[in-house]
């Protein structure tokens, strides 16, 4: 199988700024002509442009186009990870238990935590985390926040898989994750998941917020996810590219 269109589009892109084909400072055609030059739809298009755009060849602003900053990419350390799953560091093979599902409204603190619109209704997934040698401890205690005709889809699948929630919406619905953005930071283990964790109440924690957004920048998934500090170590691998 090819690469995706939009991928082969964006190395066409960069091959012509070598070339010369804009100088740097120069405004590129209209993404409608450059779409229609490439004979695609203006969403593949906007795909190819926002590569060129992380790897710092373009810049973008509304109102104003899209304009030819540079013509080698940006020399930067990036994050090596193989595929979102990896995000969780315990991989596929850790077992999903649904501890419960329920209807919130988004109030102000989590509005704050989340990125979630105040006020917005979210189907609530409380789950762990087992890691099959080890059972009878959680690796993870996890909220996760979905629009609810999406946790509607999914619900027959919830338990008895144990594939990442956002994969499970993509097989469902064709909804695809386009960008993940994860914090981190350092928590008391509310008394909720402490005794799920095997920590005591009040014990410091890591906190996982990864916020899923699809092609078209909806954000359409929350999961909050808490490790207990003691037992639980997140690395990440920075590569020069």
């Amino acid at each position: 199988m090819g690469e995706p269109r939009y991928v082969a589009i964006a190395d066409d892109l960069a091959s012509r700024f070598v070339r010369g084909r804009w100088a740097v400072g120069d405004l590129l055609p209209p993404e409608p002509d450059l779409a229609a030059e490439y004979s695609v739809s203006r969403e593949t298009l906007r795909r190819a442009l926002k590569r060129l755009e992380r790897a710092g060849l373009i810049s973008r602003r509304k109102g104003t186009g899209t304009r030819l900053e540079r013509v080698t990419p940006v020399n930067e350390f990036a994050a090596k990870l193989g595929s979102v799953e990896e995000l969780t560091q315990y991989g596929k093979d850790a077992v999903r238990e649904i501890l419960s599902v329920v209807s919130v409204t988004v109030g102000q603190p989590l509005a704050v935590a989340t990125g979630l619109p105040e006020g917005a209704t979210r189907t609530c997934v409380t789950s762990v985390r087992r890691d099959p040698a080890h059972p009878d401890e959680a690796v993870s205690w996890a909220k996760v926040y979905l629009e609810p005709q999406d946790a509607q889809v999914i619900a027959a699948d919830l338990g008895d898989s144990t594939r990442l929630i956002s994969d499970l919406i993509e097989a469902r619905t064709g909804r695809t994750v386009e960008r993940v953005v994860q914090q981190v930071r350092a928590v008391a283990v509310p008394e909720e998941g402490a005794q799920l964790l095997g920590a005591a109440p009040g014990s410091l924690g890591l906190e996982f917020v990864r916020r899923y957004y699809d092609t078209s920048g909806a954000l359409f998934e929350v999961t909050v996810s808490t490790h207990a500090g003691d037992r639980f170590v997140y690395e990440t691998v920075l590569e020069r590219r």
